[in-house]
């Protein structure tokens, strides 16, 4: 029974390893263009935030027919000084069912 309960262990601390290693190197094609919180991410990751990418939080607040989806997005900006990267994200469906991501610093 403990050999079982090792054996879990072991594979699951495996499996969160390989996980933790392995985003950065997939985040182009796991955060594409195709979902909204998705284009955010991918929109983040340009910037050069691999990690952070993941761990942003994404807050829907209005929708918007002309500028799109407005998202509040923070996340820990290790390249500035504060740390803090308030911005505020607009996501808008192109006719080619991709989104378009235009982001800005907020009030």
């Amino acid at each position: 029974m403990k050999k079982k309960i090792h054996l879990i262990l072991s594979l699951s601390a495996v499996l969160a390893l390989f996980f933790l290693t392995a985003l950065p190197v997939l985040s182009p094609v796991v955060f594409t263009s195709a979902s909204e919180k998705g284009a955010i991410r991918h929109e983040i990751y340009k910037k050069g935030y691999p990690y952070q990418s993941y761990f942003a939080i994404l807050h829907k607040e209005e929708d918007d027919n002309e500028a799109g989806n407005l998202y509040y997005v923070n996340w820990f900006d290790w390249k500035d000084e504060t740390g803090q990267t308030p911005q505020l994200c607009y996501s808008k469906k192109l006719p080619e069912g991709m989104y378009k991501v235009s982001c800005g610093t907020g009030p």
